[in-house]
């Protein structure tokens, strides 16, 4: 869990370019979370999309 959203951010985005998966990042309360797409289930507020095919 992260609560600067500029640190999830980064982690996300090098998440993503390096499994090459689309990464979210969430907002869980006043803290945020890196997840892949595929953890994604719909109920969580998602803040930022990393997709490295894009």
């Amino acid at each position: 869990m992260f609560t600067d959203i500029a640190i999830a951010r980064r982690h996300a985005f090098s998440l993503s370019r390096s499994l090459m998966v689309v990464t979210f990042v969430i907002a869980i309360g006043q803290h945020y979370g890196v997840i892949t797409a595929e953890d994604a289930d719909g109920s969580v507020a998602i803040v930022t999309e990393f997709d490295p095919f894009a």
